[in-house]
């Protein structure tokens, strides 16, 4: 089979080779290691996003393929206004979450309109295009997925007054009232796991406190530390997911988290866990720890089925129908 031909067997998955490290990046990776004959990966050599006027001038060549996964929504939009023809029903597009370079909802609908499907990380984003003109039939809840190696640690103890956050560090993950909390609730230890805390840290005094330790991000810090923590915290004010939330779970935490994302899908307020407001209040989440003693036990039914097999088969059904209708077996 000639190269040419095979690539209209394949799907192409479009990322940004800044991402390539990052959870769109692993997301990815993740689709072609499970279907390394059909599928390829496409990086953009570039910070283009479309988050500034400039990068929604640069565009790189994509090679001509059946089908076309975007990790991004913005990168969809770039291509396709520069040919509609190539990526017109064509095309599934990954939604992380709503963000100002995006534009308006009714905008957003209009531009995923002319994908094959979108790919939500939560049912709200879905709900508020939809709301907007979205084609319902286009829609699909993938969530994310749980790493197969994300495992408890045999022999390692649950500390019961332990809090993890597990996040890189952004301005969008409402850490403002982190320090107060740290400070009120001096009995609790809190482990932070991701990278780019130490700044932070250290101009918010926090490196300097007793009940805090710090570690940077890897597989099996991840482990370790679901493994010892008792309660996972999220103060995002803005995430498709976020991913940690489902490890949590999958490991046995209690979740407190901020209403955004995928949060309410998984957390029934006092139930299985304390959905906050966004933004939360000090008060509010310190009231939200002290009453853990409500939530006896969690099951980890709700993601156990949250796995790479599963998203990736999600990819590759569209893909396929994609390339049914390119040959003319479907209507």
């Amino acid at each position: 089979m000639t190269r040419s031909k095979q690539r209209m067997h394949c799907i192409l998955l479009i990322g940004l080779w800044i991402n390539r490290n990052w959870i769109l990046g692993n997301w990815i990776k993740e689709i072609t290691t499970r279907h390394p004959e059909e599928t390829q990966i496409h990086w953009i050599a570039s910070v283009f996003s479309g988050k500034k006027w400039w990068e929604r001038l640069v565009r790189f060549p994509i090679p001509e393929y059946g089908a076309y996964f975007f990790s991004y929504p913005s990168i969809f939009e770039t291509y396709i206004k520069t040919n509609e023809a190539k990526y017109k029903n064509k095309s599934i597009v990954n939604y992380t979450h709503n963000m100002d370079e995006l534009g308006s909802l009714r905008h957003q609908a209009q531009v995923l309109n002319k994908a094959y499907s979108v790919h939500f990380n939560c049912s709200r984003d879905s709900e508020k295009l939809i709301l907007n003109g979205l084609n319902e039939r286009k829609v699909r809840i993938v969530y994310g997925a749980v790493d197969d190696d994300c495992k408890l640690v045999p022999g390692i103890e649950r500390e019961p007054k332990s809090i993890l956050l597990a996040s890189k560090f952004g301005p969008r993950k409402g850490l403002e009232i982190l320090p107060d909390l740290i400070s009120e609730l001096t009995d609790w230890k809190f482990l932070i796991l991701g990278r780019g805390w130490q700044k932070f840290l250290k101009n918010s005094g926090l490196s300097e406190k007793p009940n805090l330790e710090y570690h940077h991000f890897d597989k099996k810090s991840r482990n370790v530390l679901m493994s010892r923590a008792s309660v996972f915290l999220s103060l995002s004010n803005l995430e498709g997911g976020p991913i940690p939330l489902l490890e949590s779970i999958q490991m046995g935490l209690i979740p407190i988290a901020t209403d955004t994302g995928f949060a309410r899908d998984f957390i029934k307020n006092q139930h299985n866990g304390f959905l906050l407001s966004n933004p939360p209040t000090t008060r509010e989440v310190r009231n939200a720890i002290i009453s853990l003693a409500k939530i006896k036990s969690i099951s980890n039914d709700s993601v156990k089925q949250l796995n790479w097999d599963r998203l990736a088969e999600i990819v590759m059904s569209d893909a396929r129908m994609i390339m049914a209708k390119v040959k003319g077996e479907l209507p």
